[in-house]
Order: C-alpha cells, then sequence, then structure tokens
C-alpha cells in the first residue's frame, strides 16, 4: 500500500498538525535534559581525572607509567623477534652441518644442575631441609656456579617444578 507524501501544511488534518505539535514539544523537551545530564556527566569525568591524575593512596598513578608500559611491550617485542632469528639461524646451521659433516656427539655438561646438587643435599642430611638451610648450604659451599643476579628465585622454582624433590611441608623439603 502506497503513502502520499504531503507537501504543505494545508494537506495535514488538525488532529495530526496538534499530535505534531506535541511530539515536537516532547522532543524539544527531551533534547534539553538530554543537554542537562551530558554537561553533568562532562564534570563528573574532570572529577574522575583530576582525582586520579592529582589523588593520593591507591588510585594514584605513578609519573610515567605509560612510558614504562611501551618499553616492557617493546621489550617482549623485540624478544620475540630475537628468538625468531636466532631459530632461523639454528635451522641453516645444522642444514649446512648435515651436508658438509656428521654433528658432534656432545659431552655430558661438567657441571651439575641446581636439582641434582639439592637431591644430593637432601640425601647427605637424611632428612627433610628448610628452604633457607638448603639456601645456605649451597651459597657457603659454592656447589653451584651461577650467573643469577637472584639465586633464591632459582633455588624455590626448581624446588617447586622438580619431581625428585618432594615437598614436606611449609619450605620443608625431603627426597
Amino acid at each position: 500500500m502506497a503513502t502520499r507524501i504531503r507537501s504543505t501544511v494545508a494537506d495535514f488534518t488538525a488532529t495530526e498538525l496538534r499530535e505534531m505539535l506535541a511530539a515536537k514539544r516532547k522532543i524539544d523537551k527531551l533534547t534539553a535534559e538530554k543537554a542537562k545530564i551530558e554537561k553533568q556527566l562532562a564534570r563528573i569525568d574532570r572529577e574522575i581525572k583530576k582525582l586520579l591524575a592529582g589523588g593520593s593512596g591507591p588510585l594514584k598513578k605513578k609519573p610515567g607509567w605509560k612510558k614504562a608500559a611501551k618499553k616492557k611491550v617493546a621489550k617482549k617485542r623485540l624478544a620475540k623477534k630475537t628468538v625468531k632469528a636466532a631459530a632461523r639461524t639454528k635451522k641453516k646451521v645444522t642444514k649446512k652441518r648435515a651436508t658438509k659433516k656428521a654433528p658432534r656427539k656432545t659431552s655430558p655438561s661438567k657441571r651439575p644442575t641446581v636439582e641434582s646438587v639439592v637431591v644430593d643435599l637432601l640425601k647427605k642430611n637424611k632428612k627433610p631441609m628448610a628452604f633457607r638451610d638448603i639456601l645456605a648450604t649451597i651459597q657457603k659451599k659454592r656447589l653451584v656456579k651461577t650467573k643469577s643476579k637472584d639465586f633464591t628465585n632459582v633455588l624455590r622454582r626448581t624446588l617447586s617444578t622438580s619431581k625428585k624433590i618432594k615437598r614436606a611441608g611449609r619450605g620443608i623439603y625431603r627426597t
């Protein structure tokens, strides 16, 4: 059913004109109310920004936090690229070796692993040991050579992931 488009005001009935006028008034009223609410919202946004920027406590962000976050992301990307590049070069090297001569047999490392040192230490002690005691013994006797800045974290990770070392209690380990 086709609708006829009306071009002049004379084409509308009085009732339709009244309805249109009531709708226009309602639209004007709602538009004014919307503008008022938007103004309040803008004020609230400014207040939140002010609290985050210069406030104190847990909401205050450290200056330069965005730069630090960007540096972290860039560092991760660079590390991924380096790993990929290294993987590519290793593949090329192994292909070249395969064509030239047979690869050499690698001899077992002369250095003992952290896990093997801890297992030996626990076996010698014959009873469960505390983390601090294990760490102190390894450091005092220089049983492990490491370039790590924080050897305690290396030891913690080794103890938590090892299948040979069992946890006897909180901070206490046995074989």
